[in-house]
């Protein structure tokens, strides 16, 4: 109980320096709009997973993507000067999926909703 506050602590502080680091610091032209939607981090404190959602379409995600991936040193590095850890877990970005399917169900239901009307 005491390790999963402490990870979810942990995780909370993480999410809040990645989302300064990689909107504020990070410089690569390629990076579009990201927003970090969620992170995991595994119970041994080795990886985390952390989840980007990004506007624009197919092309910007891959690019941004692509930005985020090259950009993991210096991302660690950042993250290492502002939470002092043993050691920085290895990042892993995942693009999330599930603010484009909601999306997509809103339009459903939209589009259900005005053929009832009629």
């Amino acid at each position: 109980m005491v390790v999963m506050d402490r990870i979810k602590k942990l995780e909370i502080d993480l999410k809040r320096e990645l989302g300064f680091v990689v909107n504020s610091l990070v410089k690569d032209p390629r990076l579009g709009f990201v927003t970090i939607t969620g992170i995991n981090l595994s119970p041994d404190f080795k990886y985390l997973d952390v989840y980007v959602s990004v506007m624009g379409g197919q092309e910007k995600i891959d690019q941004s993507m692509k930005a985020l991936d090259r950009s993991k040193g210096f991302i660690k590095k950042k993250l290492n000067e502002r939470i002092k850890l043993r050691a920085v877990p290895v990042l892993r970005f995942q693009y999330d999926e599930s603010i484009d399917k909601g999306m997509r169900i809103t339009e459903i239901l939209d589009e259900l909703k005005k053929n009832n009307e009629l």
